[in-house]
Formats: C-alpha cells, structure tokens, sequence
C-alpha cells in the first residue's frame, strides 16, 4: 500500500499539490497547447498522488465515447489506456460516458466484470487499482484524467479529494484552452477570409499586392523580374445570364482550379474581381527579354491549355476562353502600375484596334462613344432596393447604365474601366449624384415617408481624391432640398489602395453623409480595415451569400463577419440574395437589410416610383 497522502504531514502534500496546481494555471495562462496541458497533467498526476502510473486521454468532437490518448507517465499503462481507446470500454469511457468517477480498488474482485478485455490487459501489465475523473467544465467534457498503482486497496477519503481536486482544476483550464483555441481559430478563419476570395480559395487584392510588393522588391535584391498576367474570362456575363449566378460559380472555380494546376509553386493567382484573374510570375530573366518572354508565353500556354476543355454544367457543356494582358516589371516599377498596365494590355487584347470587338468598332471608336454619352444623354440611371426583414424598402442604391448606340443598355462593369482610362469617370460621378438626387426628391413629393430613406452611389477612389467632390454633393443636394443624410457613398473594394482615400472619407462623414463598404469581409475592404473607416454599413460579398441556406461553413464564416459588424456599430447589408431560403438564412444570422434580385431588381425610377407606389 502506498503511504497515505492523510499521514503525518499533509501540509507538505497539500502545499506541494496547490504549488502544481498554480503551476497548471501558469501553463494554461502562458498559450499552451491543449495537448501540452494534458501531458502536464499526467506528471503533476503521477508526482503529487502517490500513484504509480497516469494516463489522460482528451476528448474529441463525435460524442462522449470519442477519446484519444494524449499521454501516459513514464513506464506507465500505455496498454490498458490504448485499449481503452480501441474497444470504447474501460473505467475512462464510463467516466466520460456518465460524467462520474469511477474508483476500482481492485481489478481482480470477482464482482468487477465490466470490462473483462481492459481487465486483462491491465492486470498482465502490473496494474491493479484505478480511478478515473471525468474533467468537466460548465456541462464539457474535456477529457478524462486516469491514476493507477501496481497494488490492490482502498483509495482513502484524501487521496480521492485530491485526485478530483487536480481533475476539476485541470478541467477548468482545459476549458479555458479549448475556448482560447476556437478563438484563434476562429480569428484564423477570419483573416483567411480576409485575404482570400471566398468562392475560390485563391488569394484576394490584398494578399495579391501584399505578394507582387514582396515579388518586386525581391526582384530588384536579385537583379530579376516580375511579369503580371491580367487574365479576363471572355463573354462570362453570358454564362451567368443564361444559366444564372450559381452556375456561373461553379464555372469560376472550376476555372480557378484548373488554372492554378498549371501553374509553378512559386507563382501567384490571384482572384480581382468577377471573372477577372492575375497571375504574378516572379524570378523572371530582368534583361533577357527574349528567354523572359519565353517563361511568359510558356505560362500563357499552359493557361490555355487549361481551360481548353469544356466546364460541364448538368447536361451543357460551357466553353471557356480568355483574354490575357502582360506587363513587365522595371527597375522603378509599384504592384500598381504594373497591375494597371496589365490590366489595359488585357482590354487591347480583348477589343484590338480595327476589329470589330463585339461592340461595333475599335477600342478607339468605344472610346470616342463613350466620350459622347454623356453630351448625347446616353447615361441611365437604375435603382435596386436595399429592404429590411418586411420587405419595406429602406435605401436604394444607384447604378449607372449606357445606352450604347448598337450594343443596348450595357451595365457599369462593362465600361467604367475604359472610363477611368479616359479620365471621364469624375464627370460621370457627378452626373449620378445629381439624377440620384433628383430622383430621390421626386419619390419623396409623391410617397412622402414611403420613399427611400437614403439613395447610395459609388464612389472610385478618383472621384474620392478629387478636392471638388464635397462642393458638386452639396449643390446636388441642395438643388434638390436634400441634405447629406439622404446621399449615401458606397465605396469600391479598389479605393482603398489610395492613400488619400481615408482622410476624404472622414470628411465626406463629418459633412453627414452615410458611407458604406462594399465586399466587405473579403477583400481589401477587409475585417481589420474597417476599424479605420468611419463607415455605418458594410455589405456582405454575394460569394458569401450563394449557398448561405444550406452550407454551414459560409453560415460560420458570415454569423462572425456579422458579429464583428455589430460590435463596431456597422449595420450589415446581404447582396446578392436570389431566393427565399437565402433571405430567410441571412436574417436569422443578423443582417440588417437585404439587395439582390429576391427583393427587387435593378430598374429605372419610374419603375421603383410605381413599386413604392
């Protein structure tokens, strides 16, 4: 029998027990590992209880009978503890299944037949008598806590009172670790999602200026080169069109999958926006242009060849093919150039000079068209409602429209790149601030409080830098008896790579205007960025959306980007919602307000006036 921790001087066993016991706290508060925590366990255990041997097995996320063994003292019952874990049977999985103790005095007693396999094991390797504590904290299990010893007898009042002591305790830190872990992991996932496209998985703006800033600087320390590859999907606003916005995921990342097979370890690819891609070649020849040339086209080819085959789509199969622009880096050459250049490399690629570019003339001719809109009275102006849970609506937000001479009504995306080219996009803006004004008061004379409480436009980060901006919102609004209130700013992901963006920002804010950020939660407006900007709502990306209703993970990712949201104030806007079931999805997990063709379509405001009508 081993000595009794109740003898002639407990005092020393119980301050040498509380000095371990701190010390497991010291462990748990210093970021241990749960593991870690456990092994500790076992060697405070096996020093400190008069025991000959420990083991300790954590519990995993299937249920009660989901143990794992962690660690067994030194020359300890690795057997019997391993078993246990194999067969589900043992003092420890009755411990954990019934959340009690299990104290065995001896394993031979004829009336112990419960576990006649752990039995046998244990006894063959010299074990005779065992507890098990089941360590729980607040109704968790966090694992279980075993102690044997080589001979059979009675477990004293004293020695089980410790045994539990260092269980509770060692549980209460357990816990502790457990909810630190899921913190870490959720923040984890967070800045993930922060810099990588949801849809994806490839990294995002910001991871990809973050990586073609290491490239160049790398470069220049090597005497090498970067290439940027801007890789467009050609005709994709057809796919999504025709078989919808689900599909046209499933396209994308068939896409991005296949693309990123392709490429060399060292490479970057990169999601910008819709269907648009960036590929960074880095370590590249810096002054053989032809051996660096050969690299790129190589690269090109094998893009090529990846989506050479046909994305299968139920019972259609959709063709895929792009356009690519290329810029090569120089000796003073920023990510924002080169991705600029890039960029207009792949616009001549997909509309050349004197062919017809689906658009009916040449680059140059879309460019002398466009310079007119405005003049002639091309531009259109259409309004998406932004609703609450009843469905009333509460906003709207504004979007431009071209009525192109020969192609029809064509969408912002089509040509408000080839706007800022042409350094048009600041009279644009102007241009939709004051129809979204005039529009706006309009609703209001007719429907009074049912009108939109505030009208949204987008905002580039040019117009944001131009320092007449503040002046052209307020005669717009005043023209029109509105005050600032009642003119939202949303912002592009893209401004914020602007540093004069964020002192406009706080000026446009302390005028009264309500801001908004667009995609936020996964791109460069991301999650520690919005603690900068003095913003009063976000919008949640639509890739985060699809799938909301049935897949728990976007579920997860969207109730934290939502909390984070409500914790700095921000009201939370779902885009891109498409069905019933997504709605419903959203605003159980918090979002405030819903867009998206669920809840209203694009349309002009004579359509919106007979809507609130």
């Amino acid at each position: 029998m081993h000595p009794d921790p109740s003898g002639s001087h407990p005092e020393h066993l119980d301050a040498a027990l509380l000095a371990a016991v701190a010390g497991l706290a010291d462990t748990a508060a210093a970021d241990a590992a749960t593991d870690d925590l456990l092994r500790r366990l076992v060697e405070v255990a096996v020093e400190h209880l008069g025991v000959d041997g420990a083991g300790v097995v954590a519990a995993g996320s299937a249920g009660p009978g989901d143990l794992r063994l962690v660690h067994v003292s030194t020359g300890g019952p690795e057997a019997p503890e391993r078993l246990q874990e194999q067969l589900t049977e043992g003092p420890c999985q009755d411990a954990a299944l019934f959340g009690v103790d299990v104290v065995v005095d001896d394993l031979l007693d004829p009336v112990q037949t419960a576990w006649p396999a752990y039995v046998d094991a244990a006894v063959a390797a010299g074990w005779r008598s065992v507890v098990a504590v089941p360590l729980l904290s607040g109704g968790r299990l966090g694992g279980v806590l075993d102690v044997y010893r080589r001979v059979p007898g009675t477990w004293r009042a004293r020695e089980l009172h410790w045994v539990r002591v260092l269980g509770h305790l060692a549980a209460s830190y357990l816990a502790l670790a457990a909810d630190r872990d899921e913190a870490r992991r959720a923040r984890e996932e967070l800045e993930h999602a922060s810099t990588h496209d949801a849809l994806t998985g490839l990294p995002n703006r910001v991871l990809l200026f973050d990586r073609l800033d290491h490239a160049l600087s790398a470069a220049r320390r090597r005497g090498r080169g970067v290439a940027v590859l801007f890789v467009d999907l050609d005709r994709f606003k057809a796919v999504n069109d025709t078989f919808g916005h689900a599909a046209g995921d499933r396209v994308l990342a068939a896409v991005a999958a296949r693309m990123r097979a392709e490429l060399r370890d060292g490479d970057t690819l990169a999601r910008l926006s819709g269907d648009e891609f960036v590929v960074v070649c880095d370590d590249l020849p810096a002054t053989d242009d032809e051996g660096r040339q050969r690299d790129v086209d190589a690269v090109q080819a094998r893009l090529r060849r990846a989506l050479a085959p046909p994305v299968r789509l139920g019972d259609v199969d959709v063709v895929v093919s792009a356009s690519t622009g290329v810029a090569h880096s120089g000796p003073g050459s920023t990510a924002e150039e080169l991705l600029s250049e890039a960029d207009t490399a792949m616009y001549r690629a997909k509309h050349p000079a004197g062919q017809a570019a689906g658009t009916g003339g040449s680059l140059r001719d879309l460019e002398r068209q466009l310079t007119r809109a405005l003049p002639e009275g091309r531009l259109r102006l259409h309004h998406q409602p932004i609703v609450d849970a009843g469905g009333t609506v509460r906003a709207v937000e504004a979007l431009l429209r071209w009525q192109h001479p020969t192609r029809g009504l064509l969408p912002a995306a089509e040509f408000v790149d080839l706007a800022e080219h042409c350094g048009m996009v600041v009279a644009f803006g102007r241009w939709v601030a004051e129809e979204a004004c005039a529009h706006l008061a309009r609703w209001r004379s007719t429907h009074g409080p049912a009108a939109p409480e505030t009208v949204y436009v987008n905002l580039s980060a040019r117009e944001l830098a131009d320092p007449g901006l503040g002046g052209v919102l307020q005669d717009a609004l005043e023209r029109n008896g509105l005050v600032p209130g009642d003119l939202g700013l949303e912002l592009l992901e893209s401004s914020f790579i602007d540093p004069l963006v964020l002192p406009a920002l706080h000026e446009l804010q302390r005028r009264g205007h309500p801001l908004s950020i667009d995609d936020f939660g996964t791109g460069y407006s991301s999650l520690a960025r919005l603690v900068d900007l003095p913003v009063r709502m976000a919008k949640v990306d639509k890739s985060l959306v699809a799938g909301i209703a049935s897949d728990p993970r976007r579920r997860t990712l969207l109730d934290a980007v939502v909390t984070v949201a409500v914790g700095l104030d921000v009201e939370v806007v779902a885009e891109g919602v498409e069905t019933a079931a997504q709605a419903d999805a959203l605003l159980a997990a918090g979002c405030n307000y819903l867009q998206g063709f669920h809840c209203g379509v694009p349309a002009p405001a004579e359509e919106l006036h007979l809507r609130l009508g």
